[in-house]
Order: structure tokens, then C-alpha cells, then sequence
């Protein structure tokens, strides 16, 4: 809305200063200038912080707890975003760990909550993961699978998909994806493998 309403001034700054005769490279700086501001407007907008749930940390064990409360808060050891996960009312929320508190070496602690009205229900504690996605074309009673990547070493990835039971996520399927062979020779291409159970 306030960036459209930039626009509007844009376009009549635009209509006067031509009217008026002001010399070309005044009006291509005055239009840039405008521009700029138009689509720093609508950045800012995209850039809005969604709050943590405060539930969140009911979840977390004492030591992350206290670790999270001497070092800034819940909101500045999260990061929350957007997941289209079902084609519902209600909007899911990735929360990821962002601070040495819910992170390791490499993989962060991650969380996806269900937000309809100001209720929060978590649906899914995941693993620790780098990358964390919703399956494109998976899905269980509604919602679409959740497939997590986490750094086990330098040339090997665990991959976990967790599956929607109408309640909650649950692991549905683990694999390693590593570059060497039975034999522990280095491959060219990646080696998909079970979990190991233990």
C-alpha cells in the first residue's frame, strides 16, 4: 500500500517537472531517486521480523533455555520464515536455530509450528539440519512431507523425510548420501545408503 502510494507521487513529480521544462539529466535523477525509494519501501515491507513463538521454549531443554536467556532472547537465537505446507487456512512457521545456543559445528535445531489465529501447535522437532525444504510433490493428510539435510562430514549428508500424521510430523525416511564406496573409495558420484539404526 504506502509503496504504490510512492508510485502515485512518483508519477505526478514526474507529469510537473516535465512540465515545467527541467533539463533531461534532472528529470532521469529525479525519477531514479523516486524509484529507489519506491522499491526501498517494499524491501522493508519483506524484511518484517515474524516473531517466535514464546511456547518454543517449553520445548527446549534447561541448558538451551538458559543459554538462550543469557545471550538476547528467543528472537535473536531463531530465525522464523514462511513454509507452505498444506493447502489450509493456517499458516506453518520454520523456526531454525541461529545462535551457538541451537546450533552445532554446521547443523541448527529446527522446529515447524502450525499458527490459526494466535494459537501455535508444533508439529515437528527435526533433527539438527542445514537445509530444510517441503517435499514438491509428497504429501500425507494434507500437508506435504519435510525433508531435512545435515552435515554428518566432509563428504557425507544425512537426509531425513518426515511425514504428516493428520497430528504431528514423524521420520518417515533416512538416508546418507556420501562419496565413497563400501570399500571407503573416494566415488564421483554420490552412494545412497539406510541410516545406520544406532
Amino acid at each position: 500500500m504506502r509503496s504504490a502510494g510512492i508510485l502515485q507521487v512518483s508519477v505526478v513529480a514526474i507529469l510537473m517537472l516535465g512540465k515545467l521544462r527541467v533539463p533531461r539529466i534532472r528529470l532521469v535523477i529525479c525519477c531514479s531517486s523516486l524509484m529507489i525509494a519506491a522499491a526501498s519501501a517494499v524491501a522493508a515491507q519483506r524484511r518484517a521480523r515474524i516473531p517466535p513463538p514464546t511456547s518454543l521454549l517449553q520445548v527446549l531443554d534447561k541448558d538451551d533455555r538458559q543459554c538462550i536467556s543469557t545471550n538476547g532472547g528467543l528472537s535473536k537465537s531463531v530465525s522464523v520464515q514462511s513454509i507452505r505446507l498444506a493447502a489450509d487456512r493456517t499458516s506453518q512457521l520454520l523456526i531454525k536455530g541461529s545462535s551457538s545456543c541451537l546450533c552445532g559445528a554446521q547443523n541448527c535445531n529446527f522446529w515447524i509450528y502450525r499458527k490459526k489465529n494466535r494459537k501455535y501447535d508444533l508439529l515437528l522437532t527435526g533433527a539438527g539440519a542445514i537445509k530444510i525444504r517441503a517435499a514438491p510433490h509428497s504429501v500425507a493428510s494434507g500437508y506435504r512431507d519435510v525433508v531435512s539435510e545435515s552435515h554428518a562430514s566432509a563428504n557425507e549428508t544425512v537426509v531425513r523425510t518426515y511425514r504428516f500424521d493428520g497430528t504431528q510430523y514423524h521420520l518417515a525416511r533416512c538416508l546418507t548420501r556420501s562419496y565413497y564406496d563400501d570399500n571407503g573409495n573416494t566415488t564421483r558420484v554420490p552412494v545412497t545408503r539406510p541410516c545406520n539404526s544406532d
